[in-house]
């Protein structure tokens, strides 16, 4: 049961973290790419910025639901 529940909240804080990489590393937004591009950072490409957001988003339900099942 303890490790269930480890593993669904490491599974939502990586999904979060990705999710944030792709809002922060955005191509969409112009602010956001001339910041990047002032700071050294990087900007995702288009194909990148939606596999890094729907990989979060997957991370995040599945964690959700590793945690809910293991505190059944």
């Amino acid at each position: 049961m303890k490790s269930g529940l480890i593993r669904g909240i490491a599974l939502i804080a990586i999904g979060i973290f990705l999710i944030y990489w792709a809002q922060s590393h955005s191509p969409k937004d112009l602010g956001q790419m001339i910041g990047n591009e002032l700071t050294g950072s990087y900007t995702l490409s288009e194909t990148w910025y939606y596999i890094c957001m729907g990989g979060g988003i997957l991370l995040g339900v599945v964690g959700v639901l590793r945690t809910f099942k293991s505190m059944k």
